[in-house]
Formats: C-alpha cells, sequence, structure tokens
C-alpha cells in the first residue's frame, strides 16, 4: 500500500468545499492551483507489480487532484490498473478515464465507485470482481 501524502497536507478547513475561500475551491476554480506535489511520488519495487489499485475521492466529478502527480509521474506500461473512488453522492464519471488518458500507458481496467455507505461484502465483492 502507497499513500499519497501531499507536502502541503489538507486540512479540514481546506477540504470544506462550500467554503469559496477553502483550498480544494480555490483548487477547483484555478485549475494552475491544482499541481499538488507530493512528499513521495515513486513506489518501491514498482516494477514488481502487475496490477494497481488507485483509489481516490471524488472531487468535482474528477479525481482529486493530488492523485494527477501520482498518475502523470509513472510508467504503468505492462500494468493493469484498476481505479477505484469513494463519494457520498456524485458518481465516478470520466474519472478513470481521464486519469487513464493522463498516464498515456498500461491496461486501465473500468473504475467503480463506493458509497458512502459501502458495506464490507460490497468491497469484497469488487475485489474479488477485480481479480
Amino acid at each position: 500500500m502507497f499513500e499519497l501524502v501531499p507536502t502541503e497536507v489538507y486540512s479540514s478547513a481546506d477540504l470544506y468545499w462550500s467554503d469559496k475561500n477553502s483550498r480544494v475551491s480555490k483548487e477547483h476554480d484555478d485549475p494552475d492551483l491544482r499541481d499538488v506535489e507530493l512528499e513521495y511520488n515513486t513506489v518501491d519495487n514498482w516494477d514488481s507489480y502487475d496490477t494497481v489499485f488507485i483509489s481516490y475521492p471524488i472531487w468535482w466529478y474528477i479525481a482529486a487532484w493530488p492523485v494527477n502527480n501520482f498518475v502523470s509521474g509513472n510508467d504503468f506500461s505492462g500494468k493493469t490498473v484498476i481505479p477505484f473512488c469513494t463519494s457520498a453522492s456524485s458518481g465516478i464519471g470520466d474519472s478513470g478515464k481521464l486519469l487513464e488518458n493522463m498516464a498515456g500507458t498500461g491496461n486501465w481496467q473500468e473504475g467503480h465507485r463506493f458509497s458512502s455507505r459501502a458495506s464490507e461484502s460490497d468491497i469484497k465483492a469488487f475485489r474479488l470482481y477485480s481479480m
């Protein structure tokens, strides 16, 4: 497991999307601000992975932008990539396809969205389906 940690970590106030002055609202309104630097962008032994699951929250119908630098900064050649997201109300939309286009490499599979009410059996079923 590899956690994407922004160099400038998001606080609860930063993530308060209904406040026009919050960090995510400003980044949403100005795509130039979405280049979120990560503490680490590379996974140890990356070449040894055949399958990569990428998990992210949905922000304004797309993957949370801290995922962008990870996806664009790694070579997914020879890897099966399975995106999945969490969202209280929005669907997965084109988020997986947008990440695939950003990556430019890899065998990207159809993504899956989990609601905030996903059960353990929902998650297990997805895992079995994805393998």
